[in-house]
């Protein structure tokens, strides 16, 4: 296993990290606790969970019974979150999870889906992070970080606003263009940099061939090839993984295991594949990112790579919406497109966005229309 040195903090973290979203089936409790623990036992020692993902921490806590016994010679570190809006729902919220995970403190504490400068400041007003200051003067909490799902210039902003220890942002091959300069902006101010969904929501394993690009080696496959390209940006601390099973486990050590540096020219040459061998997906460059009527284009493009990688099924596109993007289906993003066309003029790829946004407004009408049937 690789390790890095998370920001500032002097503490050495997995290069691979352990996302505790996808379990196979959290009604098995066992098998779930076993996971982790094999995780542990492989070496990695990044472990990511939320309040909010179903019974994760109760499973994590399973887990960490048993991994408190060797914590002392071999160390580990737990990340989870806070959606709360006010200082009280904060607090709420952490005594929660220590209670669940049976532990005194969280390593890693962060603000939780930050979706718009807007949301993170009403946050702020509201005395989320002066409660985080008490928490971690008390000794709950380690170190205060955040989590967004922000374009890059925004979490620039974001981060120039207040010292957070760490960063954790959605980055894989499918959108790096997209938060680069977030991930720089971190990096420059020696934060942790933690990449959630490097496999793109498990978009690259279920489509190898079209991401076949981004391998540089005849002997991996093309989730080590993702993981890899990730692992060679020495801006990223932790990539991480959302594990379902250990055959997954497998496949992640293998990529940090079998890590050797990616020179600059295949890296150039995986970033020109990408333009060429995405045809119809975008690649969130960003440049379309300038709508007269505040329509966050990148945003529904990204959500529309989602619905033709699934063979055009809405649910995939609109879940991407909800559960990725904070925006649900009642929200007027949909219907304020006036088809003026700058948002083609400005696409790399020379997309059609406009027909896109079309489709996407009529798949949204038809689930608006079920969700008032159902």
């Amino acid at each position: 296993m690789i390790y890095n040195e998370y920001g500032k903090t002097g503490i050495k973290v997995s290069a691979i990290g352990m996302g505790g979203m996808r379990f196979e089936n959290q009604e098995d409790p066992e098998a779930c606790a076993s996971l982790m623990k094999a995780a542990y036992d492989s070496g990695i020692n990044y472990f990511d969970t939320a309040i909010g993902y179903g019974k994760s921490e109760e499973l994590f806590g399973i887990a960490i019974k048993e991994m408190l016994k060797t914590r002392s010679k071999k160390p580990f570190y737990i990340a989870t979150k806070t959606g709360g809006g006010t200082a009280e729902a904060v607090r709420k919220d952490l005594e929660v999870s220590l209670k669940r995970m049976n532990l005194d403190y969280i390593d890693f504490y962060h603000v939780w889906c930050i979706m718009s400068l807007d949301k993170y400041r009403e946050r702020v007003k509201n005395g989320v992070i002066r409660e985080l200051e008490k928490m971690k003067a008390e000794g709950l909490v380690k170190h205060i970080c955040v989590s967004t799902h922000m374009a890059g210039a925004d979490i620039k902003t974001l981060l120039s606003d207040y010292p957070f220890d760490g960063l954790l942002l959605g980055y894989s091959i499918m959108n790096f263009a997209y938060r680069t300069e977030g991930v720089q902006a971190a990096a420059d101010a020696k934060m942790g940099v933690v990449a959630m969904n490097p496999l793109g929501g498990g978009l690259i394993p279920q489509n190898p061939e079209q991401f076949n690009f981004v391998k540089t080696r005849d002997d991996e496959t093309v989730v080590e090839g993702a993981l890899r390209f990730l692992l060679n940006d020495k801006r990223l601390t932790v990539s991480l993984v959302g594990l379902s099973n250990k055959k997954q486990l497998e496949e992640a050590i293998s990529a940090a295991d079998g890590f050797r540096p990616i020179s600059k020219k295949d890296i150039s040459s995986i970033r020109e594949k990408l333009k060429k061998s995405f045809n119809e997906l975008c690649t969130n460059c960003g440049y379309c990112d300038s709508c007269p009527e505040k329509i966050p284009v990148p945003r529904m493009m990204d959500a529309y790579n989602h619905y033709l990688l699934n063979k055009k099924n809405p649910d995939s596109m609109i879940n991407r919406f909800k559960w990725h993007w904070g925006i649900d289906i009642e929200n007027e993003y949909f219907t304020k497109c006036t088809q003026c066309g700058l948002c083609e003029k400005k696409c790399t790829q020379k997309l059609p966005i406009r027909e896109r946004l079309k489709t996407i407004r009529k798949e949204v009408e038809i689930a608006r229309e079920k969700k008032k049937a159902s």
